[in-house]
Formats: C-alpha cells, sequence, structure tokens
C-alpha cells in the first residue's frame, strides 16, 4: 500500500476506506507521480516498512522526496493545517532509518506566502496510532459521519453512493 495512503487515514476514515476497497485493484496514480520525482537534491529511491496491523503485516512503500544526512525532507503545495501529512512524514522517518540511525522529516511548503517549514521527529506512539486507525479502516469498524458527503473527500459522490 502507498505511504500516501496515511494523508487519506488522517483527514478521513471514510475516504481512506474508499481508497483502500475502490482504488487497490488499481495501480495508484499517487506512488507513480511520487516516481517521477525530479527533485535531485538528495537520495530519491523507493523505500518501504513493515506495519503491524492487528494481526497481519502490510507492507507500506513510499518515495520521500529528498533524503540527506539524518533528514527526509518533503515538499508539499498545502497551505497552513499540515495535520493530515504528519502520519506520511513519521512513516518516513522509520522507512530511511538505517543502522539505527534516527531521522526525522522536514516539511517544506512550497506555496508563496508561506514561509514555515516544520520538523516532525519520528514517535512509536504515532506508529501505534496509524496502525490502530488503519485496522479500524482494514476491518470496517469506524463510523461515517452523520452526513453521507465527507467534507474533506474528493470522492463525495462514490462515498455517497456507498453508503446510501
Amino acid at each position: 500500500m502507498p505511504a500516501r495512503i496515511f494523508d487519506d487515514l488522517l483527514i478521513c476514515k471514510q475516504r481512506a476506506y474508499f481508497t483502500l476497497t475502490r482504488a487497490k485493484a488499481i495501480e495508484d496514480q499517487r506512488l507513480l507521480y511520487e516516481k517521477k520525482n525530479d527533485i535531485g537534491c538528495g537520495e530519491t529511491e523507493p523505500k518501504y516498512l513493515f506495519l503491524n496491523v492487528g494481526l497481519s503485516w502490510y507492507k507500506v512503500v513510499g518515495i520521500p522526496d529528498c533524503i540527506r544526512d539524518n533528514l527526509v525532507i518533503e515538499f508539499t503545495i498545502t497551505r497552513g493545517m499540515i495535520k493530515h501529512l504528519i502520519g506520511r512524514a513519521v512513516i518516513y522517518s522509520y522507512m530511511a532509518m538505517r543502522d539505527g540511525n534516527p531521522y526525522s522529516t522536514l516539511i517544506i511548503p512550497t506555496t508563496i506566502g508561506e514561509d514555515t517549514g516544520y520538523l516532525v521527529i519520528p514517535n512509536s506512539r504515532v506508529i501505534d496510532y496509524l496502525s490502530e486507525s488503519l485496522k479500524e479502516v482494514i476491518e470496517e469498524k469506524f463510523k461515517a459521519s452523520k452526513n453521507k458527503f465527507c467534507n474533506a473527500c474528493l470522492y463525495k459522490r462514490q462515498c455517497a453512493y456507498y453508503y446510501m
């Protein structure tokens, strides 16, 4: 599964469920986009991590924008709130760890007017939270909102049909 699933998971569990169930048979376009990374500021090869979700292990694959020294750099066009990127940032940090060396992730907004970067230091409690949240989505033990349309979801129409 692509590391970007954690963006969907932290935005909306309904959206993550849709992504897992509807799009898993199709090759994930977001991972293809990541493979075309031309930034060239350091190491940018695919990384993976095995995540324990309930009684199963899932391989999470991602391509960070840049890895230099003990820092994973992720460029984003997101304005303001980056809460939904924190899960993927922590996953990228754990993917990059080698020989016990700790890594952190620096999220750099590339939009005009955003001059602040965000340093995300990985924490095992975040991994536990992501694992539990993903388990709820996989086992369908989450509650959809009363409104059948998710405010943040790109798949409003499909989610509405699915939950009718």
